[in-house]
């Protein structure tokens, strides 16, 4: 049962998070949190902590994606559609069971799924963690959307083997090992999408300040890296893109559309009240090393009245998902599930973010 608040929050739907005057992009809130079926048979602490989700195929009307969390080293799968929310109990295992993986990032081709770990040092005190510095490849069976498991259950093919540190740039690697926030400038990844053959890797640390004649903001990073640790050597470092964002705000989460990669922004690791909104970065990858990205803003994404009863405790959105892509005449309409750490299997909220033809 939700509470009052959050059934205001669904009656509202549509016309409270309006802007108040006509825009050439704008975020409508469509429905959610969606009410869970299933059980992902996991402690409370774990079922809160979603924070990374990609889409591979769509079965019988629902979205089959991959579902990653902040807390040990496990990951399930979910059905999803506009109305419908499923989790899944089968264990994804990523890892040894006293791991902390701290994966912050799913990402899914059109054969393999990808989970990132954060690559960075505990939070409080800070302390190195090596379990969060991996990157995982998962095969799955493209009818099902279902990790390929052998006959004894376990995974087919998994691949656990590459080290993205080979393909940082000085700045980026010098990062990595630090303190997060911008006294240390510590390496924190938390967005990830497979793009036109190529993994980007969205950054919430380090952060910089725009220093160009224009900048009034900050610049996140985003650096590239190959599907397979073959690819993945320091004869493939290339320096990485840097992304215009707002004083404050850092990349969160990632997802690929066609032309480009909905980029879902944040706080930065300093600052904890900044909210958040989604941008279209219209991706050219040549010109778009030369010189700070800017990027489409598709609106702010107000989600603070989304909290269930119960065992919701904060809403953080930490994971996108892409459901449907359209063209409404010269509107473009990106329909997307939004996952929220601190939330109960994540509470996805669906959206829609409406861009305008220029």
């Amino acid at each position: 049962m939700l509470r009052s608040s959050a059934l205001l929050f669904v009656a509202m739907l549509g016309i409270s998070w309006l802007p108040a005057t006509p825009s050439r992009a704008e975020i409508k809130v469509i429905g959610g949190p969606l009410r869970t079926t299933g059980d992902f048979d996991l402690e409370k602490k774990t079922r809160r902590s979603l924070s990374g989700v990609a889409c591979a195929v769509v079965v019988d009307g629902k979205h089959i994606c991959l579902v990653a969390f902040d807390e040990g080293a496990e990951a399930r799968t979910i059905a999803i559609n506009e109305t419908e929310y499923e989790v899944r109990k089968k264990s994804i295992d990523l890892g040894p069971d006293d791991s902390e993986m701290d994966a912050e990032a799913v990402a899914a081709d059109g054969a393999f799924y990808y989970v990132s770990g954060s690559h960075a040092d505990k939070r409080d005190p800070c302390q190195v963690n090596e379990g969060s510095h991996r990157l995982v490849r998962i095969a799955y069976d493209p009818a099902t959307g279902l990790p390929l498991r052998k006959s004894n259950g376990k995974l087919k093919d998994l691949e656990d083997g590459f080290d993205i540190t080979k393909v940082l740039s000085d700045d980026l690697r010098g990062s990595v090992g630090k303190c997060l926030g911008s006294k240390e400038g510590g390496f924190d990844i938390e967005g990830m999408a497979a793009y036109d053959g190529r993994l980007y890797f969205g950054l919430r640390g380090p952060t910089a300040r725009d220093e160009t004649a224009a900048g009034s903001g900050a610049i996140a990073y985003v650096f590239e890296a190959g599907t397979s640790p073959s690819l993945v050597t320091q004869g493939n470092a290339r320096d990485p893109f840097r992304i215009r964002v707002a004083r404050g705000r850092a990349i969160r989460d990632m997802a690929s559309v066609d032309g480009g990669i909905l980029l879902l922004l944040g706080p930065d690791d300093d600052n904890r009240d900044v909210g958040w909104s989604i941008a279209l970065w219209k991706v050219d990858e040549e010109a778009d090393r030369k010189a700070p990205v800017n990027t489409t803003d598709l609106g702010p994404l107000d989600l603070s009245e989304a909290k269930r009863a119960q065992c919701d405790k904060e809403v953080k959105p930490e994971g996108m998902a892409v459901l449907t892509s359209h063209a409404e005449g010269s509107v473009e309409v990106y329909r997307l599930a939004i996952f929220s750490d601190g939330m109960c299997d994540g509470g996805p909220v669906i959206v829609d973010a409406i861009l305008s033809a220029d």
